[in-house]
């Protein structure tokens, strides 16, 4: 009984343990089970995974690949900095230069814009196709090129596009328009002239470059300031050769420089109609990416004689009731110069207006090779009867700036602004009585504006680019010369086409695109042409108490030529394209252009508003 008690117990025991053994080997396999799956979960992750740890993974070329929200966001981050890039560049153009800042600009979006491009391409590469944005980007731009054509850059270097399908543009006259009698031609002879039957010339006064006497002021106002654009009446209207020249006026004439195709052109029209009176051409031709096409000088008339200088050199004399050439020289081939090495140097063509001293010299900017400045290379001057040289003179190179005629020191004597310096003449032989240093580069940054009096013994000198304006007082003491810096600012008066208009001690000038009053004795701004108003780079004439600005963009604006304040009293819608061309203003009669089309406004009549 003991022994089966006994026996039973140690049954009951070895089963306890078989169960115990059972329970640990099921625990290991449950656990070894367990592990196992987690190691599948660690070597086989879920797509979601995958989603979120594709930036770790590896491309076939073995670069990382950015997450596609990555992707994203740095081009948002991209285009918020072009934004507030550009922003800032135009925000701050006035108070620098709007040429820069739009340079900028262009420069900041282009590099970002590439840098939005890539990043959208490689997000579209992941999500989608990688030709997406290429093919986006072709469509884009034929899309814009069938829309749209290129008509050049601004003055501030703002490219300038027109719509394909909008109204055509003013047809650009050629020589064979005057040859087939449009113009109500008659004949064109072998020395290339162009006749019209026209009546004489009037004995008149002759209004040119920057009016009478090339100051950019007309000291008395013929015509009563217009209430509203229906006061202001059309006279004509028509279509002109390229270039940039202004016009010059002597009684019922009125003359300009066109390129006809491959032809330069002297054309002389009748003012009260607009037609032809005759043409005198030359075959040359000047063009320029940012420049444009065409002459840039305005002609110059002295009694019967008309002097006006092409863009690559040649100079004219005509007589101004026939269209006659008296005498023509080739300023190039004087300065043994081909058109190629001369445009090299001065990038945008020869734009001075002739300066006629005493009917007798006309002086005019030479240019050459650097081995003729020990001859002179600053000026020459002709004689106004035959052509002759009489003078060269000056050692720097020349810039697109006209000579200028000023009382200085007690005498009179011309005034050259050359590419890199300010140079006193003697009148007779060209000697050089003064130098002050003008900085400038006629293929760069150039020195366009011409030197205005302003005040006794001094003179007011601008520049675009970054420039600004400087007065000069010159003076003779023993002896010797000196052109004294009064002061100088990059604040006031940056011009770049254009001249400041000397009235009083107030100086207005279109500057760094704006209209700008300052006090000449001092450098003070009086005050600014409000942005949104700007006039762009455009030209200006005081006639009076009216500023006349001709904005970039075509329309006239008539401002009060008042130091205390801006006040515009007149904006005329007149040109529809890009303006460089001075306007002219001869009595009642304005005439405005641009590089394919001619206006003669005739404003409201001064005597007849006064008798009622």
């Amino acid at each position: 009984m003991a022994a089966s008690d006994s026996s039973e117990a140690s049954s009951d025991h070895a089963a306890s343990e078989a169960s115990e053994l059972a329970q640990d080997a099921s625990v290991h396999a449950s656990g070894a089970e367990a592990q196992k799956a987690g190691d599948q979960a660690v070597r086989q992750p879920s797509d979601q995974q995958v989603q979120s740890e594709l930036g770790d993974a590896q491309e076939g070329s073995g670069s990382p690949v950015k997450r596609p929200r990555n992707r994203g966001r740095r081009a948002i981050i991209a285009a918020c900095f072009a934004v507030l890039g550009a922003g800032y560049l135009q925000w701050n153009a006035t108070a620098t230069d709007h040429q820069f800042s739009n340079m900028g600009t262009v420069l900041v979006c282009f590099v970002l814009g590439c840098y939005i491009l890539f990043q959208l391409h490689c997000l579209a590469r992941m999500r989608w196709n990688g030709l997406v944005v290429p093919l986006a980007s072709v469509f884009g731009i034929v899309v814009a090129v069938t829309l749209f054509r290129f008509e050049g850059f601004s003055g501030e270097l703002v490219p300038q596009y027109a719509y394909r399908f909008g109204s055509p543009p003013p047809a650009m006259r050629t020589v064979e328009d005057s040859s087939k009698g449009q113009l109500g031609v008659e004949a064109v002879d072998g020395a290339g002239r162009v006749f019209m039957a026209g009546s004489q010339t009037a004995d008149a006064p002759s209004y040119g470059f920057l009016g009478g006497d090339r100051t950019g002021v007309i000291s008395t106002r013929d015509f009563e300031v217009p209430a509203s654009v229906n006061e202001v009446q059309t006279l004509w209207r028509q279509g002109l050769g390229a270039g940039w020249s202004a016009f010059a006026v002597s009684g019922d004439r009125a003359v300009t420089l066109e390129q006809r195709g491959d032809q330069e052109c002297l054309a002389c029209y009748r003012l009260a109609d607009g037609e032809l009176v005759w043409m005198v051409t030359h075959e040359a031709l000047h063009q320029h990416l940012m420049g444009g096409v065409g002459p840039r000088s305005t002609p110059t008339i002295v009694g019967n004689r008309v002097f006006a200088q092409g863009a690559t050199g040649m100079v004219w004399c005509v007589e101004l009731d026939s269209g006659q050439v008296v005498w023509s020289v080739d300023l190039l081939a004087l300065a043994g110069w081909e058109q190629v090495e001369s445009e090299e140097m001065i990038s945008w063509g020869r734009a001075a207006s002739p300066l006629i001293i005493d009917g007798t010299i006309c002086v005019i900017p030479f240019g050459g090779p650097a081995a003729n400045s020990e001859t002179g290379r600053s000026l020459i001057a002709l004689n106004a009867g035959s052509g002759e040289v009489l003078w060269t003179a000056g050692e720097d190179q020349i810039s697109y700036a006209s000579p200028a005629l000023l009382n200085l020191g007690g005498k009179r004597q011309i005034v050259s602004v050359n590419e890199r310096s300010i140079t006193g003449h003697e009148v007779d032989d060209g000697r050089v009585l003064w130098e002050a240093a003008w900085p400038g580069q006629s293929n760069g940054g150039a020195n366009c504006a011409m030197v205005v009096p302003a005040g006794e013994n001094r003179f007011l000198i601008g520049k675009g680019y970054g420039g600004g304006s400087g007065l000069y007082e010159v003076t003779k003491s023993e002896g010797q010369w000196d052109a004294n810096e009064l002061w100088k600012s990059s604040r006031v008066l940056k011009t770049k086409f254009t001249h400041a208009a000397v009235v009083g001690d107030t100086a207005f000038a279109i500057s760094n695109g704006s209209l700008e009053a300052v006090g000449v004795s001092e450098g003070e701004r009086f005050w600014i042409q409000p942005r949104r108003t700007r006039l762009g780079q455009g030209q200006i004439l005081v006639a009076g108490d009216v500023i006349i600005g001709q904005a970039e963009a075509g329309e006239v604006v008539l401002v009060a030529a008042d130091p205390d304040a801006y006040r515009e009293l007149l904006r005329l819608p007149a040109l529809n394209a890009k303006t460089w061309n001075v306007p002219t203003l001869a009595g009642r009669h304005l005439l405005v252009r641009n590089d394919r089309e001619v206006i003669c406004f005739l404003l409201p009549d001064l005597e007849k508003q006064l008798v009622n």
